[in-house]
């Protein structure tokens, strides 16, 4: 029947119309992590930037922050991304290189207030932002924590002498119980 009123007919769209009796394909839903109104789900709203200082794109190498991977698509100097995360919990950042050419790449992030979270390139060790627990990971310590997300020796304590426990090295401490590591 040709007069049906088309549109939207899926009440999950951001454009659902009630009035439409037949769907013509112009559903738009928003980005993932996005209500329709471009608000965060879950989270905080946070600029992911990527830079490739020769301008020629990342060259397969890639970046996650938590669960989500991105990557320069095309030819750029610089590429933002904005996405929803939730710092409320410890997300976890490592640039993957997957590809060619990566002392080329830097990334950052940062708050809507543009307030950097992190930064790194290509050779930066993973990093940790958000509701991170830093503790004492060290399983020979009385304070060792399961849960530490961050491993900060300093917070470490002994029950017992902390101290060099190799009988060949010249600062052995023949009442040392547990070994510092700095034989």
């Amino acid at each position: 029947d040709t007069n049906l009123v088309p549109g939207c007919t899926d009440e999950l769209a951001c454009n659902f119309d009630a009035a439409a009796e037949t769907d013509d394909y112009s559903c738009e839903y928003p980005a993932e992590g996005f209500d329709c109104d471009d608000n965060c789900i879950t989270g905080s709203l946070v600029t992911i930037t990527l830079e490739d200082s020769y301008g020629d794109g990342w060259n397969g190498n890639s970046l996650t922050v938590g669960d989500v991977t991105y990557t320069q698509i095309g030819t750029q100097d610089i590429q933002d991304f904005q996405a929803c995360v939730d710092q409320t919990s410890c997300v976890s950042i490592t640039y993957n290189a997957d590809g060619s050419y990566g002392y080329e790449n830097s990334w950052s992030l940062a708050d809507v207030d543009g307030t950097e979270l992190a930064s790194g390139a290509n050779d930066s060790e993973p990093t940790k932002i958000g509701g991170c627990i830093t503790a004492c990971t060290d399983t020979s310590a009385e304070s060792y924590n399961t849960d530490a997300d961050i491993s900060d020796p300093s917070l470490c304590t002994y029950d017992g002498v902390l101290g060099c426990t190799d009988e060949a090295a010249y600062n052995y401490n023949m009442d040392a119980v547990f070994d510092d590591g700095l034989c």
